[in-house]
């Protein structure tokens, strides 16, 4: 089984039948990324999808996420 490192920081958002975990974590030369896992059941089967987003690429992650949040505010008010 593979040894995974330890986390820096996390969160958790349970949103009905899907799990968002927001690990920050250290590579081998100790940078710093963001892994985002989406756990779900479906039937007796979990699925985990898994999303890293490392340091060079954080600022044009975050700007495209508040572009996106705001895209969504606008539309639901």
């Amino acid at each position: 089984m593979p040894e995974f490192a330890p986390s820096l920081f996390s969160a958790k958002a349970a949103c009905g039948r899907r799990t968002f975990f927001f690990d920050v974590k250290n590579t081998k030369d100790q940078k710093p990324y963001l892994l985002i896992t989406q756990s779900s059941i479906k039937g007796e089967e979990k699925q985990r999808v898994y999303l890293n987003v490392f340091e060079s690429e954080l600022s044009d992650f975050k700007t495209a996420l508040e572009q996106t949040f705001s895209f969504l505010n606008g539309k639901t008010n």
